[in-house]
Formats: structure tokens, sequence, C-alpha cells
């Protein structure tokens, strides 16, 4: 299967024609826009296609600007979070929906030509979008399994454990991430300088944070003296994210958002092993920027009933906004909370009749990771103001006495690490 995709209008062939050939003059082989894959019967295998490239070239012109295959296309891309190499080969109209739906600041010029130069900065920027830390989702349309406790300790322990840098983004209109790594007083400051994902989404007024601030708002939680450790940060929650949820935002805000979300994600994977999505529990616009950005979704779930279903709402909410079926690779189901001995009945029969459930589901059994978390009292805790004085000491690697506990977060951390790279 092509690693590279090129988008583009008959009319800018030539161009077209003069990437794929430097693409695949240097190692990638290219698939690009022909009729067969734009039939109306074909859809299906477009997307794949698009899915499975490693980046998406887009020839952008008066005649991509016209083309409704080419929107089709870009469409795909983002929905399945590639990373997108803009190029253009024309002025656009100021009103243009290439404008509105990718960042064309960064469009390399072509409008003299494929000349080698030009060519070279695609090869740069192909090599780019391969490169950095991978991004993770942590998602489960079913609440209450321990989703963001056990991001920060899964996480935390990838960074104490194997020195991994780690940047978090809390996006959850509830923002318990937040509250679980600052204190109070923290979190007014930060919201005070409007440094939170609120003000990075939103496009304009008061509360909107320039395109050059995005990659410089994150919170250091380690405390660590610079050169020490990896970064260990976060991107602050707010609770107006609601406004994303509900509604009240126009498509203009949201696609804007859209872009914007996607340019701090790529400066966070640009200095990170790994971007860490904390995303809220149901399907909403919030939702779909997770899945859209993210290589790799962890679900974790408890031992209990009604798991599975959960399970199969996220596959379905996931399939439907990328438009294609998901690979056993882009997939980690996580057990948290076994061999919870305060359950009541026989220990262990959730845990196992669990277990079993997800290893009889034909696309869930080959994404059950192996390496299960036990049940702790920390790790079901919810976020606690009077625990988040040092934020690297809220993590269960500092504050879990047992050895099982972090063993098991720092293999956890590591078998998804390793999943998400593959």
């Amino acid at each position: 299967m092509a690693n590279a995709y090129l988008a583009f209008e008959q009319a800018d062939e030539d161009q077209a024609r003069a990437i794929a050939a430097e693409l695949e003059r240097h190692g990638w082989s290219v698939a690009g826009s022909n009729a067969d894959l734009r039939a109306p019967e074909k859809l299906a295998a477009l997307v794949q296609t698009i899915g499975e490239s490693a980046f998406v070239v887009v020839v952008a012109s008066r005649a991509a600007h016209e083309s409704s295959a080419v929107q089709r296309e870009v469409a795909a891309a983002l929905n399945n979070g590639r990373p997108i190499i803009v190029t253009t080969t024309s002025d656009l109209p100021a009103e243009s929906w290439i404008h509105a739906t990718l960042d064309t600041s960064q469009s390399i010029n072509l409008t003299d030509g494929a000349a080698s130069e030009a060519l070279g900065k695609i090869i740069d920027a192909a090599r780019g979008a391969q490169s950095g830390g991978r991004v993770i989702a942590m998602l489960n349309i079913k609440g209450g399994v321990g989703k963001t406790v056990l991001a920060a300790n899964l996480f935390a322990a990838a960074h104490l454990a194997d020195k991994r840098s780690i940047s978090f983004i809390d996006l959850d209109p509830q923002h318990n991430l937040t509250q679980y790594f600052l204190s109070p007083g923290e979190r007014h400051r930060i919201r005070d300088r409007n440094h939170t994902i609120y003000g990075i989404l939103n496009p304009r007024g008061d509360a909107s944070l320039s395109r050059a601030e995005l990659g410089g708002v994150a919170i250091p939680l380690n405390r660590a003296k610079r050169g020490k450790q990896g970064n260990f940060e976060l991107i602050a929650g707010d609770e107006r994210l609601f406004e994303f949820t509900l509604d009240t935002r126009s498509d203009r805000d949201k696609a804007e958002a859209f872009t914007r979300f996607r340019a701090l994600v790529a400066a966070l994977r640009a200095r990170s092993d790994a971007v860490i999505i904390d995303s809220n529990p149901c399907a909403t616009f919030l939702t779909r920027l997770a899945i859209t950005t993210a290589d790799h979704i962890v679900a974790p779930v408890r031992p209990e009933k009604y798991s599975l279903t959960g399970l199969n709402m996220l596959e379905h909410v996931v399939r439907e906004v990328r438009g294609r079926p998901l690979r056993p690779g882009e997939f980690s189901v996580l057990l948290n909370g076994v061999n919870d001995r305060t359950r009541s009945g026989e220990t262990g029969d959730a845990d196992t009749l669990t277990r079993a459930e997800i290893n009889d589901a034909p696309f869930f059994s080959s994404a059950l990771l192996p390496t299960e978390v036990p049940y702790s009292a920390v790790l079901k805790s919810t976020p606690s103001d009077r625990l988040a004085a040092n934020p690297i000491n809220v993590t269960a690697m500092m504050r879990v006495g047992g050895r099982a506990a972090k063993e098991s977060l720092a293999h956890a951390a590591a078998a998804i690490l390793r999943r998400a790279s593959s």
C-alpha cells in the first residue's frame, strides 16, 4: 500500500508528477488522485488508501478550490489524522475552503513550477511529518473507567521509569486531569493568563491566543531543572470547553478550532515522545478532535457488566469519524482495577468474565493488552485539591506503595508506546 497520497486536479498534473517523482526518488511510494478512486462506489477504497498513508500532499490551486473531489480527499486526510503538506500553484480566493480548512501560512510555493528548491522543501516537510512523538487518545464512551487518573499515572510511569518526554492535553470540559495535577491557585493564574485549551481553540476575541503562542502555554509538571529530565507538561483544561459540545459555536469557529488544535498537536509532538489527549466520555466535537489527531487510541476498561458495550460504542464512533474500519494496531484495550478485593461476591469473577468477553470479540481480542493494572484506592480516587502540592508526586509511581501497581503501570505504558509506534 502506498505510504504517501497526492491530492490534485488535472490542471496541476505537471506539478503533481514532479512531486510524485521526487517523493519516489527519496523512497516513498505514492498514490494520487485518479478517476478510479474518485468514483462514488470507490469511496471506501479512497478513504482506506488515504487513512493508510503516512502523509498527504495537497496541490492547492484555483482548480483545487473548485474541486469537490480534492475537498473530499482533504476531509478524509483530516478525519484520519494524516499530516498534510500544502503546496500552492496559484493564488486562491480569500474565501476558499482551502484557507478555511488547512494551514496555508506554511504552504510551499510552486507558482513558478516545481523547481528543485521547492521540491526539497516538500521532502523536508515529508520527513518532518513522519518524525516526532506519537499522539495517544485516552477514550471510552462509557464513563467511570478511571480514564483520567490512569492516563496521568501511566505516562508519569513512562516519564519516571523510562525517561520519556510527555505532553498532556486536557480536552475534557470537566478538566479533571488539570485538577489532578494543579492546585486551585495555579489553575486560576493559568486561566487569568488565558493559557488553557480554551484560548487555543478560540479563533478570535479576548479569549483567543495567537497562533505563535500555541506551543508555549504548556505547564511544566516535573519541576526538574532544564536538561536534567525530559519534559512532562500539561495543556490545561477549561470548563468553558462546554461551548464546543453544545452547538453554540458556528461551523466557522469549529473549523478554525480544528486547524488550531492540529497546530498545537504538531508543536507538542515535535518535542515529546508522546502527546496524551484526555477527552470527554461521549461523542462530541471535542471527541472528534481527539480521534482525528490520534495515532493510537487507548480504551481503559473496568471489569464489570457492559464493558464490551462501551467498547463497541467507541469503535463505532471512531469508524464513523474516520470513515473506515479501524486496524487492530491503532487500538489498545487496558483492563484497569483487576483483583479488586472490595467487590462483593467471589473475587475474580468480574475480571475473568470481562477478560473472556473481550477476548471473544473479533476486533478487541487483538487489542487487549496482556498487562493489567491492579485495583488501587489511589487509582480509583478522584482528583483532590489537597494532593496537588507537588504535581509529580500525586502520581501512582511516587505514591502507590505496592510494587505490583508501579510495575504494571510502567509495563502497560511501555506496551502502549510500542503499539503506537509500530
